[in-house]
Protein backbone atom coordinates (compact mmCIF):
# COMPACT_ATOMS: atom_id res chain seq x y z
CA UNK A 1 0.00 0.00 0.00
CA UNK A 2 1.49 3.21 -1.04
CA UNK A 3 1.07 5.85 1.99
CA UNK A 4 0.51 9.63 1.18
CA UNK A 5 3.62 10.52 4.09
CA UNK A 6 6.65 10.47 4.32
CA UNK A 7 8.04 7.18 6.24
CA UNK A 8 8.51 7.46 9.79
CA UNK A 9 12.38 8.17 10.73
CA UNK A 10 12.62 5.74 13.43
CA UNK A 11 10.83 4.71 16.85
CA UNK A 12 7.35 6.36 16.61
CA UNK A 13 5.12 7.04 20.01
CA UNK A 14 1.41 6.04 19.09
CA UNK A 15 -1.36 7.98 21.36
CA UNK A 16 -4.48 5.66 20.28
CA UNK A 17 -7.68 4.89 22.15
CA UNK A 18 -8.63 1.70 24.51
CA UNK A 19 -11.47 0.41 22.17
CA UNK A 20 -10.94 -3.66 22.28
CA UNK A 21 -12.51 -3.80 18.67
CA UNK A 22 -9.33 -2.53 17.03
CA UNK A 23 -6.35 -4.16 18.87
CA UNK A 24 -4.96 -6.46 16.14
CA UNK A 25 -6.03 -3.68 13.32
CA UNK A 26 -3.83 -1.14 14.96
CA UNK A 27 -0.57 -3.25 15.06
CA UNK A 28 -1.69 -4.43 11.63
CA UNK A 29 -1.49 -0.75 10.63
CA UNK A 30 1.75 0.07 12.75
CA UNK A 31 3.49 -3.12 10.76
CA UNK A 32 2.16 -2.04 7.33
CA UNK A 33 4.48 0.99 8.22
CA UNK A 34 7.76 -0.80 9.09
CA UNK A 35 7.02 -0.57 12.78
CA UNK A 36 6.75 -3.97 14.11
CA UNK A 37 8.20 -3.93 17.26
CA UNK A 38 9.42 0.13 16.49
CA UNK A 39 6.55 1.64 18.41
CA UNK A 40 5.88 3.02 21.86
CA UNK A 41 2.25 2.73 22.76
CA UNK A 42 0.11 5.04 25.25
CA UNK A 43 -3.85 4.37 25.27
CA UNK A 44 -6.20 7.19 26.45
CA UNK A 45 -9.96 6.74 26.07
CA UNK A 46 -11.48 8.75 23.27
CA UNK A 47 -7.12 9.08 22.48
CA UNK A 48 -6.83 13.15 21.46
CA UNK A 49 -10.27 13.89 22.87
CA UNK A 50 -9.01 11.71 26.46
CA UNK A 51 -6.09 14.02 26.92
CA UNK A 52 -7.89 17.52 26.03
CA UNK A 53 -11.14 16.33 28.32
CA UNK A 54 -8.69 15.35 31.31
CA UNK A 55 -5.70 17.22 32.83
CA UNK A 56 -4.31 14.71 34.75
CA UNK A 57 -4.45 12.14 31.30
CA UNK A 58 -3.30 14.92 29.14
CA UNK A 59 -0.02 15.65 31.75
CA UNK A 60 0.29 11.26 31.69
CA UNK A 61 0.46 11.54 28.19
CA UNK A 62 2.96 14.06 28.07
CA UNK A 63 5.31 12.79 30.74
CA UNK A 64 5.45 9.22 28.84
CA UNK A 65 6.07 11.14 25.54
CA UNK A 66 9.40 12.79 27.48
CA UNK A 67 10.29 9.10 28.94
CA UNK A 68 9.83 7.40 25.12
CA UNK A 69 11.92 10.39 23.78
CA UNK A 70 14.68 9.71 26.33
CA UNK A 71 14.68 5.83 26.31
CA UNK A 72 14.11 5.88 22.00
CA UNK A 73 14.58 8.47 20.47
CA UNK A 74 11.35 9.32 19.39
CA UNK A 75 10.92 11.45 16.25
CA UNK A 76 7.58 10.63 15.01
CA UNK A 77 4.07 10.69 17.00
CA UNK A 78 1.13 9.15 15.55
CA UNK A 79 -2.38 10.03 16.76
CA UNK A 80 -4.41 6.87 15.58
CA UNK A 81 -8.46 8.09 16.15
CA UNK A 82 -11.31 5.75 15.41
CA UNK A 83 -14.88 6.08 14.24
CA UNK A 84 -17.29 5.01 16.41
CA UNK A 85 -15.51 6.00 19.30
CA UNK A 86 -17.69 5.24 22.94
CA UNK A 87 -15.15 7.67 24.51
CA UNK A 88 -16.54 10.46 22.49
CA UNK A 89 -20.23 9.20 23.39
CA UNK A 90 -18.92 9.91 26.92
CA UNK A 91 -17.41 12.80 27.00
CA UNK A 92 -19.36 14.53 24.29
CA UNK A 93 -22.81 13.31 24.74
CA UNK A 94 -25.00 13.85 21.97
CA UNK A 95 -21.99 15.49 19.65
CA UNK A 96 -20.17 12.85 20.14
CA UNK A 97 -22.50 10.54 18.55
CA UNK A 98 -22.49 10.19 14.73
CA UNK A 99 -24.67 8.06 11.96
CA UNK A 100 -23.38 6.15 9.71
CA UNK A 101 -24.71 8.33 6.90
CA UNK A 102 -22.22 10.40 4.52
CA UNK A 103 -22.96 13.91 6.11
CA UNK A 104 -22.35 11.95 9.68
CA UNK A 105 -19.71 10.05 8.72
CA UNK A 106 -17.75 13.76 7.70
CA UNK A 107 -19.03 15.23 10.91
CA UNK A 108 -17.05 12.63 12.88
CA UNK A 109 -13.88 13.01 10.81
CA UNK A 110 -14.18 16.70 11.15
CA UNK A 111 -14.41 16.22 14.98
CA UNK A 112 -11.45 13.61 15.03
CA UNK A 113 -9.55 15.65 12.83
CA UNK A 114 -9.95 18.62 15.25
CA UNK A 115 -8.98 17.47 18.70
CA UNK A 116 -6.04 15.53 16.66
CA UNK A 117 -4.84 18.77 15.77
CA UNK A 118 -5.27 20.57 18.86
CA UNK A 119 -2.95 17.72 20.47
CA UNK A 120 -0.86 18.19 17.73
CA UNK A 121 -0.15 21.57 18.39
CA UNK A 122 0.52 21.34 21.84
CA UNK A 123 2.70 18.22 21.29
CA UNK A 124 4.80 20.53 18.38
CA UNK A 125 5.15 23.30 21.44
CA UNK A 126 6.44 20.63 23.70
CA UNK A 127 8.90 19.12 21.31
CA UNK A 128 10.11 22.83 20.99
CA UNK A 129 10.57 23.90 24.14
CA UNK A 130 12.72 20.19 24.93
CA UNK A 131 14.91 20.90 21.90
CA UNK A 132 13.11 17.67 20.00
CA UNK A 133 11.31 18.50 16.89
CA UNK A 134 8.33 16.00 16.06
CA UNK A 135 6.92 15.05 13.28
CA UNK A 136 2.71 14.35 14.34
CA UNK A 137 0.40 12.76 11.96
CA UNK A 138 -3.33 11.99 12.86
CA UNK A 139 -5.26 9.02 11.00
CA UNK A 140 -8.82 8.28 11.76
CA UNK A 141 -9.92 4.05 11.48
CA UNK A 142 -12.64 2.78 10.83
CA UNK A 143 -14.15 -0.34 12.08
CA UNK A 144 -12.78 -2.92 9.24
CA UNK A 145 -9.35 -1.05 9.92
CA UNK A 146 -9.21 0.85 7.15
CA UNK A 147 -7.18 3.78 8.18
CA UNK A 148 -7.20 7.76 6.63
CA UNK A 149 -4.43 10.40 7.22
CA UNK A 150 -6.46 13.29 8.89
CA UNK A 151 -3.94 16.06 8.36
CA UNK A 152 -0.78 16.43 6.29
CA UNK A 153 2.11 16.35 8.57
CA UNK A 154 2.05 18.51 11.27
Amino acid sequence: MNRPYPAPRGTVLLLSCMDLRLLDETVQFMAGDNLLNRYDQFILAGCSLGADMNQHWETAFFDHLDVACKLHNIQDVYLLEHRHCGAYQVFLGEAGTFDDSAPGQEQERLKHRDYAHKLAEKINAWGQQHGRPLRVRSFLMDLRGHVELLDAVI
